[in-house]
């Protein structure tokens, strides 16, 4: 409820601040065409019907004025561009993860892959909490098979065994580590982006982090995923617990490095950045302000990496 509450606000009623004119505009010249009409009226049929409905409605009519003007400029919560001269595209969509459809979704999680919700280890509140409440209820035995057979499979040894805990799992692996689970015909990524302490508070949340994380889920896809849409949270922010960054530096980052590496291979069809509505209620960022970063990245993506690739090449300084 507080996130389709929060939904209506931003897109009908938040806009009407940004430019009142333009409503007022609207509002005056839809009552221009109704009198228009009274007057049409009266030309040809003689009648005042029209005129007798506004004089006895008048608030009514006032309200759907009102109500036509915010429908006609309500705010699209969701904003897509090209990369460059690619097909590829990435969408900004304000809207809740699960209600998606048509694209595979990564999960953020923890690197030992914890999946219990005991005491509240991993939160009901969190994008992995709530994927485990509504596809695997209470019992988590075929979700933690599914994740181990994938980790098996793509990193047999790269973890380290932990001494410090045995009521939880033990094997940590790495920052951006990624164990793929299939669920209703729908591919699930979960990202290891932060540790976590045998009791369940997030660890190492950092910005460097997120990036690493992000850096080797493309990577990861770019081998082993499946040439679909892909949608992804703002991972590290909310209950992750991001010490030195916030929405805005992880959506930056998300955007940034996906056009890095959608420009020396093929990642995914598209990438969509789901952001929760609530979020962005305290954030210091607006939602105008992520759509134009996403615009201004698109456009400039071709020659970022001419710029990127020209600095790798050596020379010698200057004299």
């Amino acid at each position: 409820m507080r996130s389709w509450g929060y939904k209506i606000i931003l897109k009908y009623f938040a806009p009407i601040s940004k430019n009142p004119i333009k409503y007022l505009s609207c509002a005056f010249a839809l009552l221009g065409a109704f009198y228009t009409l009274v007057e049409i009226e009266q030309s040809i049929w003689s009648s005042e019907i029209l005129l007798t409905f506004f004089r006895n409605n008048l608030a009514i009519i006032i309200f759907v004025i009102i109500f036509i003007s915010i429908i006609i400029y309500r705010e699209k919560l969701e904003f897509s561009a090209f990369l460059g001269t690619k097909d590829d595209k990435i969408t900004l969509k304000m809207s809740d993860l699960f209600k998606l459809k048509d694209t595979a979704i990564v999960i953020p999680t923890n690197t030992t892959f914890d999946t219990t919700m005991n005491g509240d280890f991993i939160s009901e509140k969190s994008v992995q909490g709530q994927f485990q409440r509504k596809y695997y209820g209470v019992d988590f035995a075929e979700l933690d098979k599914s994740l181990q057979f994938s980790l098996d499979e793509q990193y047999p040894n790269d973890y380290i065994e932990l001494n410090d805990r045995d009521r939880t799992k033990r094997k940590r692996y790495g920052i951006g580590t990624v164990s793929k689970v299939t669920r209703e015909k729908t591919h699930y990524y979960f990202l290891a982006v932060a540790d976590i302490s045998k009791r369940g508070k997030p660890e190492n949340v950092t910005m460097q982090n997120m990036t690493q994380a992000l850096v080797s889920l493309w990577d990861y896809l770019s081998k082993e995923g499946h040439s679909e849409m892909i949608t992804i949270p703002v991972i590290g922010t909310g209950r992750g617990g991001l010490k030195d960054g916030n929405i805005e530096d992880v959506i930056h980052e998300t955007i940034f490095s996906f056009t890095l590496a959608a420009q020396e291979e093929f990642v995914a069809k598209g990438l969509t950045i789901c952001i929760y509505p609530p979020t962005l209620k305290n954030a210091n960022v607006t939602w105008d302000d992520l759509c134009n970063y996403l615009k201004l990245q698109c456009c400039f993506a071709v020659e970022n990496e001419k710029r990127r690739k020209q600095s790798m090449v050596s020379s010698s300084p200057v004299e």
